[in-house]
Parts: C-alpha cells; sequence; structure tokens
C-alpha cells in the first residue's frame, strides 16, 4: 500500500534569490509519523540556511527500494539520498556512486558519539560514505493478553516457542502473524534461525555468496524452520497480508506474536502500548551467540551531487542529536547518536538492552546480500514456508540463484 510520495520544496527566503543554491534530497519514510518528522527537520533546516533552497522527497519504504538503484546508477541524481547500511552502501560506495564524507565531517563531531559498530556499517576502506540516522533491532513482539489467554508464556527457546504456537493454536489463535506478502518479513525468520544455530560470519558470508546454499550446515536451520510449519506456527491467511495489514492482527489479540523491526511501532495505537511485549528471538543452541538483527539507516551524498557543500551541511544538520531524537521517536528507533534521546519511543529500554548485550548485528537479508540476489532469493523462502518447495528444493533452486549472481564457488562449500 502507498501511503506518500510527497515533494517539499522549501527555503527559507521569502523572495527567491537567483543566487540560492538548489539542494535535492531523496528519503525513505515508513509511517506518516516519519514522513513529518522529516517535514519537519527540513523546515528547520532551510529557516537556518536562507540561502539553500531544499527540495525534499519523502518516499514510501517498498517503493524507495524500487526507485533507489536508478538513482544510483543517474546521471543527474539527488545530492543525498537515503540509504541502507552494509552492503547496499558498500556496493554503491565502490562503484564510485558515493561521496566520502571525510570534508563534512570537518567541524562535526558526530562520529565521536557513535557506536563504533555503526561507523564500521558506513565505513569503506577505511573511509566515512554515510551519516548513521538510526538503527533497530529485530524482536519478537507479543500480546500480552493473547498470550495470557492461552496459557503461554513468552518464550525463551526454540522449543518454548514450538509449544506455545501449539498453545496458542488450540485457543483460537494464530500463533505468528508472518506478513509474507512483502517477502522480507519472512526473510527475517531465515536471518534469525541462521543466526542462532551458525552464527553471524556463517550468515554473513553465506549472503554475500561466498558460501554454497548446500553447505551442510544448512540442514538444521532449515529442520528448524520446518519445525514451525509442522507446529502450525502460522497460517496461509499471513501469506497473502503485507506488514502493515499484519499489524491489527497482533495489537487486536486475533495473533499471539510477530516478528518484525522496531519501526513498527511508530504505527501501534498508543492505548495499545501496554498490551505488546517485547523479546529476543528465542535461543536455539545453550552456547550460542547472542547475534542480532539491527539495521542501521543512513544518509549519504551522491558522488555527483552537484551541490556539494550544500549536501555536507544538510548531513551536518541531521547529525545533530535533536533532529535524531525527533526522527528517531517518530519511528520507534534508536537515534545512531548516543546522546541523542527519544525517551517518548515506547521500548526504548528494551531494544537498548537487547543491543547492548548483543555479540555483533546483521543488517538484514536483503542489505546483507545484494539486492538482486534476494530479490530472487526471497521468493523461494517463501515457497518453502508455505510447503510449496521441500528443503532440498529450496537449497538446489536458491543455491542455483547464487551461482547465477556471484558465479561458481572454487573448492567444497
Amino acid at each position: 500500500m502507498r501511503l506518500f510520495a510527497l515533494c517539499l520544496v522549501l527555503t527559507g527566503l521569502i523572495g527567491q534569490s537567483a543566487q540560492s543554491a538548489e539542494l535535492t534530497a531523496v528519503v525513505l519514510s515508513v509511517n506518516p509519523q516519519q514522513y513529518l518528522a522529516f517535514h519537519n527537520a527540513a523546515q528547520q533546516f532551510a529557516a537556518a540556511h536562507p540561502a539553500i533552497k531544499l527540495t525534499l522527497r519523502v518516499v514510501e519504504n517498498e517503493q524507495y527500494k524500487r526507485e533507489l538503484p536508478a538513482m544510483l546508477s543517474s546521471a543527474s541524481p539527488p545530492d543525498v539520498l537515503f540509504m541502507f547500511g552494509g552492503v547496499a552502501l558498500t556496493d554503491a560506495a565502490q562503484k564510485g556512486q558515493l561521496a566520502m564524507l571525510d570534508a563534512s565531517g570537518q567541524g562535526s563531531d558526530w562520529p565521536r558519539h557513535m557506536p563504533p559498530a555503526l561507523l564500521r556499517l558506513v565505513t569503506v576502506d577505511g573511509k566515512l560514505y554515510g551519516l548513521p540516522l538510526s538503527y533497530y533491532p529485530w524482536a519478537i513482539y507479543y500480546n500480552k493478553r493473547a498470550l495470557a489467554k492461552a496459557g503461554v508464556a513468552p518464550p525463551a527457546s526454540f522449543a518454548e516457542l514450538l509449544a506455545s504456537c501449539d498453545k496458542l493454536q488450540a485457543a483460537g489463535v494464530v500463533p505468528i502473524v508472518m506478513a509474507a506478502k512483502d517477502l522480507w518479513p519472512l526473510a527475517g525468520w531465515f536471518d534469525y534461525l541462521d543466526l542462532r544455530i551458525n552464527g553471524l560470519a556463517f550468515h554473513q558470508q553465506l549472503l554475500q555468496g561466498k558460501l554454497s546454499w548446500l553447505h551442510p550446515q544448512l540442514a538444521q536451520v532449515f529442520a528448524a524452520w520446518q519445525q514451525l510449519r509442522d507446529h502450525h506456527c502460522y497460517g496461509h491467511d499471513s501469506a497473502a497480508l503485507d506488514w502493515r495489514a499484519s499489524l491489527p492482527m497482533l495489537y487486536n489479540q486475533r495473533a499471539g506474536m510477530m516478528l518484525m523491526g522496531s519501526f513498527w511501532t511508530g504505527l501501534l495505537p498508543s492505548r495499545k502500548v501496554n498490551d505488546i511485549g517485547m523479546i529476543a528471538f528465542p535461543k536455539i543452541a545453550a552456547a550460542e551467540n547472542p547475534y542480532e538483527e539491527a539495521p542501521a539507516d543512513v544518509l549519504a551524498i551522491t558522488a555527483k551531487a552537484a551541490h556539494r557543500q550544500e549536501a555536507e551541511q544538510l548531513l551536518r544538520f541531521f547529525a545533530t542529536p535533536a533532529v535524531q531524537a525527533a526522527l528517531a521517536s517518530a519511528t520507534g528507533v534508536l537515534p545512531a547518536r548516543q546522546d541523542a534521546s527519544a525517551e517518548n519511543a515506547p521500548f526504548l529500554k528494551q531494544e537498548r538492552a537487547l543491543l547492548n548485550h548483543a555479540s555483533g548485528f546483521s543488517q538484514f537479508f536483503d542489505r546483507d546480500s545484494h539486492v538482486e540476489f534476494a530479490a530472487r532469493a526471497m521468493p523461494i523462502l517463501r515457497e518453502f514456508a508455505y510447503g510449496q518447495l521441500s528443503a532440498a528444493e529450496a537449497q538446489r533452486k536458491l543455491e542455483a540463484e547464487r551461482n547465477r549472481h556471484y558465479g561458481p564457488l572454487s573448492g567444497k562449500p
């Protein structure tokens, strides 16, 4: 569902001067609250920089993903773009599509106020290529009332998760709402199963095409997912839901649990906040390290930016604590700056605690892999999730796509 794709043209001048610089930026937004936060930030920037005419385009999440490759490869791209931390940013930087931020960092102390793990996500060959705006954990959100009525405690282990599916199903509640229409929410399940079973290094190597999808260590991952199917943890009805349409199922007690990034909490009705709890994805192996999914959202300057100096001013503005806090609060995520406060975010303390205990972060299936591979791989995961493919068939198809995109491997998987 497309909520908005709006363009804001803002200037601090009452009469636009012929000498005013024009600056273009395109950003992603997942909800109207975030759009308004970008709108307010743009107005503040225009007031503080009256000689700059800022054209800010705010685009809905799914539409933005479709448009981003063309914007990056354009001969006349926007000056500033919203980017995804990790492989997507690294690829764009290595293709010469993004500008280094060394110059824009002069006179700004924002790198000193961000976790090293975040800065690594925007660093390529020792150089900064992006400004982290925010980051957020993926976690299992649950309806406290739905679980209590079914006699279920929030699951701490995978075995408890499977048992809770049985009890919720018996109580007439959909155990887990998948939101599989968008594909990427489903991919989050693969990410966490693989992280919990095989760890972060294996997971990242797999998604970067360095390991075969026929690797023997993946057998346990697909076996665990098969257990979710066998226990009827999610129904076929959720295959037709996009992520927004799935939310009322959770907060209206029609579903017990949902795996999702914390950005969804910006759409949670305030009267329902106390009904929702949040836990880390359950453990599978007793001795596993607690790796978590924590995507980072970033602003970057394009290499062909026509207004580089003005773009640097915009990034310095978005690096300030107040602006980062306002944007994070609107979306229910964590500001990248550690000295920025977003206290009205409903799960802020739990989010920080979850990530502070993590041994490392993944970015997400379609951020840790190349976008072309992810686009072809996620439908295969969906076919397996809904019983259209066996594990062996899914792995063979995924390996064929890996080979098509990344090329043959040398030696054994």
